[in-house]
């Protein structure tokens, strides 16, 4: 009982063992710190990790739109040399588009 109340009046920094228990609590106070900042330290990266990931998923979505338009580019481009094999005229301009009006 005795050395519960030596623990809260703090007899342990001003009794004959001082520096000693100085150097303890200065080395406790320091891992904290330490202990702290690594914890910091690994938020920001799995923050950082989370960030690059949606970018990644954003630019494989980029990639594959990219490439299914070469790919019908491409489709498009192997049509009109087959029909340019076959004499067939190729319009420089798109077609145009008829509407009709409902009544």
């Amino acid at each position: 009982m005795r050395w519960i109340v030596g623990i809260l009046s703090m007899e342990w920094f001003s009794g004959k063992n001082a520096k000693r228990n100085w150097s303890i609590a200065l080395a406790v106070l320091l891992y904290s710190m330490f202990s702290i900042w690594l914890a910091h330290l690994g938020e920001q990266k799995a923050r950082e990790l989370a960030r690059l990931k949606k970018e990644n998923r954003r630019l494989k979505a980029e990639y594959v739109e990219t490439k299914k338009l070469l790919m019908q580019d491409q489709l498009r481009s192997n049509i009109y040399e087959k029909l340019r094999d076959r004499q067939f005229v190729i319009p420089k301009r798109p077609p145009h588009m008829i509407e009709v009006k409902e009544k």
